[in-house]
């Protein structure tokens, strides 16, 4: 033990826990913390001017490295800037710790804020630090909520008095558990049982498929049972998008998928939730007969909203390989064969569905406004084949998946949740992680301007990440959600809105806002000038941006 102010003691126990990185913005709440930085070189502080930007480079940069992402804002105006991406990752499980500087404790006559109860509803675990003895326990603990199953944010506060005084201190970091629990022997007997007879099994994957490094058994028991898959609240490479087994995104939004689930006869739910959207969905999603497996290890996913026929508490990759063994071992030659039969089927849907969109691609074609398809087309044609990419592409997303395929876990990341504004801190947290890899980050206008200032960090702190605006001068997702609320919430399809605040009258010139910024920037308006304005993005070697004027009609 030592002698130690609680400031060295915060700096000291982020070394032991490994932290590189600390995305900030800070006040003078934060001066004894940016104090003693100077001494600890080996922290490098990154500098936002928002903080929502802060959290999407924490966030991506957490789920690309497997490692917790560290977050130090400015008492209680900055932590309430960052809630609104805060809420996404607090619900999609990204362990973050997020902290931030408050008046000494001897402030309270005069008004304090109590920052952990503010940030309660956004965190697994909401603390504030009054002592300095307390900080290597409470970082331990702090690192231990993050990456603890369910994973999810924490938040901690520092009291002013807590970072300056002194205290004998020990500095001991906290413990990481390696062990992936499997399944319980009866529960896979019964999954086993159920995959093995169904005649029209369904596969269902998410985010934890991926974090959890359960890919390739997915890809394992997919070709076993011959079931389609299909991603659902999935904003990584959960399961190959180019395997001929693979049907897209599942949206209870799409007849097309809603019909799937109505034909399934046993559905396999593996590491998301079953089954999520905005809009209120009347009845259950299935068929009283069919029967629901859901895998997952958050306990709090399993029997959330749709009744459960066999619920499995286990990680995705134990679970699955478990699932796999006992289907390889139980499956006649007859369940076998028809596996293979449904797998040939599902490879055909696909080759259909990429046909249909080579047949658009081709229609939009000397457009007069260049076509989303035709622009996603010609990008993937002209993407580097180590590409990293980060999807904040709003309403273009399924576009933009037809054009790309991603098969290899890590090569793909995208927004979480409902929030827009990912994309800008998203891309540079991505970058982070794959210092080797060219970074592309695909963003809407809209989500873009949410974070633009963003754009000065990635000068700053020279993070070369290529922005591809699709610019179609509105809010377009919220036009398809007006659809969606006309056609099937209200039963009013006739109904033709005017989509009041969903138009941006005065378009954003993106290329002249990255050049205000010193960002490398770009105007294109036709598809066969992608390409080369992508390789000319590349090559300036630093952050740049390039502005797609695309079509935006609905």
């Amino acid at each position: 033990m030592a002698v130690m102010s609680g400031k060295h003691a915060l700096m000291r126990m982020l070394q032991a826990e490994g932290v590189r990185y600390i995305f900030g913005n800070p006040g003078t709440s934060e001066a004894a913390i940016m104090d003693a930085l100077e001494s600890y070189p080996d922290l490098e502080y990154l500098l936002v001017v928002q903080e929502a930007v802060a959290v999407g480079m924490a966030d991506t940069y957490a789920r690309a490295t497997g490692e917790v992402g560290f977050i130090n804002l400015h008492i209680d105006n900055g932590l309430a800037n960052a809630f609104a991406l805060l809420i996404d990752s607090k619900n999609a499980g990204t362990p973050l710790v997020i902290t931030a500087g408050n008046k000494d404790v001897r402030k309270l006559a005069e008004g304090r804020s109590d920052l952990a109860r503010m940030a309660e509803p956004f965190t697994k675990w909401s603390a504030e630090i009054t002592h300095p003895e307390q900080y290597p326990a409470v970082i331990r603990r702090a690192f231990n909520e993050a990456r603890t199953p369910p994973t999810g944010p924490v938040f901690i506060s520092f009291s002013a008095n807590s970072l300056d005084d002194e205290a004998d201190i020990e500095i001991v970091p906290s413990t990481r558990s390696r062990k992936r629990p499997g399944a319980d022997p009866d529960d896979i007997r019964d999954a086993v049982q159920l995959l093995a007879r169904a005649e029209n099994p369904l596969m269902v994957v998410g985010d934890r498929v991926g974090e959890y490094g359960a890919t390739a058994a997915a890809v394992r028991v997919a070709e076993m049972t011959g079931a389609t898959v299909y991603g659902h609240v999935s904003s990584e490479v959960n399961f190959p998008t180019g395997h001929p087994q693979y049907a897209g995104s599942l949206s209870l939004r799409q007849a097309a998928a809603r019909d799937a689930l109505q034909s399934a006869d046993v559905v396999l739910c593996v590491g998301t939730a079953a089954f999520s959207d905005f809009f209120h969905q009347p009845g259950t999603v299935l068929r009283p007969e069919t029967k629901l497996i859901h895998v997952d290890i958050n306990p709090g996913e399993i029997g959330k909203s749709e009744p459960t026929d066999l619920g499995i508490l286990a990680s995705p990759a134990a679970a699955l390989d478990q699932i796999a063994d006992g289907l390889q071992s139980a499956m006649t030659g007859y369940e076998t064969e028809a596996a293979r039969g449904r797998a040939g089927a599902a490879a055909e849907r696909s080759e259909a569905a990429a046909a249909a969109f080579r047949k658009t691609v081709a229609s939009q074609q000397g457009a007069p406004v260049m076509g989303v398809a035709a622009m996603m087309a010609a990008l993937a044609d002209a993407m580097p084949e180590n590409a990293a990419v980060f999807d904040d592409a709003i309403s273009s997303k399924g576009v933009l998946h037809q054009a790309m395929k991603f098969n290899e876990p890590g090569s793909m990341y995208g927004q979480r949740g409902g929030s827009i504004g990912w994309g800008i801190g998203a891309g540079m947290g991505l970058k982070l992680a794959r210092p080797d890899r060219p970074v592309i980050t695909i963003v809407g206008d809209g989500t873009a301007m949410m974070t633009v200032q963003g754009l000065w960090t990635a000068v700053n702190a020279k993070i070369p990440v290529v922005y591809i605006v699709c610019n179609n001068a509105s809010y377009r997702v919220l036009k398809l959600n007006m659809g969606v609320y006309l056609n099937d919430v209200i039963h009013e399809p006739d109904r033709k809105s005017k989509y009041l605040g969903m138009d941006f009258p005065v378009p954003f010139d993106f290329a002249s806002i990255a050049k205000a910024f010193g960002v490398h920037g770009a105007r294109v308006e036709k598809a066969e000038d992608v390409g080369p304005a992508l390789q000319a993005a590349l090559d300036s070697g630093g952050p740049a941006v390039i502005d797609m004027i695309v079509d935006g009609s609905v």
